[in-house]
């Protein structure tokens, strides 16, 4: 009798999901569009108004979940996600107008559609400066293929216990598979490969800046690293210490955007540790950096993967997932939490 009653309100939760995020989605786009009429003036060189308009957006990105309310974590998730990512790249912007990107991918496009690259490229493929960064040694490799290695990887693991560490390796190269079946089919053609093969990932650094999708790097420069640099250069501190600083600020930065993104889905606990995880990587890869600096060694990879692998086993203990990924009651995950 439990079990119906559970049926029937996982139901629920799915029809109110169905009935909820269109509206939710047609909400939203009300400050997408406004974010790429601030771009438009800026490509315009009108900074005045881009400053201007620049209000109202970000007031209705945060308003948005209060004028269409959706009660499903899984949608609301994905919503804290785009309000995140929206406010980060209005922002970007904002901060470049000194260092605005210009376009480097043939003979410059009009002016809407130059705006649209803009808004609709994360990384700035299509412009310098940008944060593509990809060592010669990972390239060149077929994204196709290490995809479906990666879902290989992901199947093969399937078959082992459920056990923390291999719940990080399934939430890793889960979140890898998604990232990269969006990249092949909504990539333009500038656009490089979003992640290196995981399997090569050598070292705290050589993850975060080789390995990993950069997808949000730009905004981590200009809204974390290059503030924080500036000011204890500006206190009379080394450069280096500056540095350090600065990759310390950037991974904060990230800790707050998924904190953010994930809080309809994780309890305090699995937030907390979220947070500490991303801020744990940033001191790690510092001392890291502070104790190899550019040299390679197997044991400078072996303690990178045995310490990270630990690290991350602790995050997802405290995440809903205990029987695995495939086990998950994707209709249970629209429920809300008692803290939201």
């Amino acid at each position: 009798m439990l079990a119906f009653s559970a049926s029937i309100q996982s139901d629920d939760f799915l029809q109110q999901f169905l009935s909820e995020f269109p509206l939710a989605l047609a909400v939203l786009s009300v400050p997408v569009l406004l974010l790429y009429c601030t771009i438009y003036t800026f490509v315009k060189d009108c900074h005045a108004l881009s400053v201007f308009l620049s209000i109202p957006t970000l007031a209705l990105f945060w308003l948005s979940p209060y004028v269409a309310p959706i009660h499903c974590g899984a949608a609301r998730a994905l919503l804290n996600f785009a309000i995140g990512a929206g406010t980060m790249k209005l922002l970007d912007v904002l901060a470049r107008q000194n260092n605005f990107p210009q376009y480097t991918s043939g003979s410059r496009p009009p002016d809407w559609i130059y705006a649209m690259l803009i808004l609709t490229e994360l990384r700035y493929e299509s412009f310098a400066p940008n944060q593509i960064r990809i060592p010669v040694r990972l390239e060149p490799f077929s994204e196709p293929l290490q995809l479906l290695l990666h879902i290989a990887a992901f199947a093969a693991l399937q078959a082992l216990p459920q056990v923390p560490p291999i719940l990080s390796y399934e939430i890793l190269i889960a979140i890898y598979v998604i990232w990269t079946s969006m990249q092949l089919l909504l990539r333009y053609r500038s656009s490089p490969a979003l992640f290196g093969p995981l399997y090569l990932a050598d070292s705290f650094a050589g993850f975060w800046t080789e390995t990993w999708h950069n997808a949000f790097a730009a905004p981590c420069k200009s809204l974390a690293y290059n503030p924080t640099h500036r000011i204890v250069l500006w206190l009379g501190l080394p450069r280096a210490a500056a540095r350090s600083a600065g990759v310390l600020a950037s991974f904060m930065l990230m800790a707050i955007f998924h904190m953010h993104a994930l809080a309809p889905l994780l309890s305090y606990e699995g937030l907390k540790r979220i947070g500490l995880f991303f801020v744990g990587n940033g001191v790690l890869t510092v001392v890291e950096v502070i104790v190899w600096g550019r040299r390679k060694h197997w044991a400078r990879a072996a303690a990178a993967w045995i310490i990270q692998t630990a690290f991350a086993s602790w995050v997802v203990m405290a995440i809903p997932f205990a029987h695995g990924l495939m086990e998950l009651n994707w209709k249970e995950i629209c429920r809300p939490k008692d803290y939201i």
